[in-house]
């Protein structure tokens, strides 16, 4: 049933992604950096405390180092 989703997603599994981080324009616009940017982990990750804290502190830093109106 998600075989060919899973293989969309993947590049037909040559590629599998494990972590991403998107900014959310709408939330943005709306209520300010605070929860704009969002980190997005694979499922095998997830449990991981040093990865969950890395993803946050990129966000944070994303927010602090660059103009987000500039990127919009």
């Amino acid at each position: 049933m998600f075989g060919p989703v899973t293989r969309l997603l993947t590049k037909n599994l040559q590629r599998i992604p494990l972590l991403r981080i998107d900014f959310n324009r709408k939330r943005f616009k709306k209520h300010g950096a605070k929860n704009s940017c969002m980190g997005v982990i694979h499922p095998m990750l997830k449990n991981d405390k040093y990865v969950i804290e890395m993803m946050k502190a990129l966000c944070s830093y994303i927010k602090e180092k660059y103009n987000m109106e500039d990127i919009i």
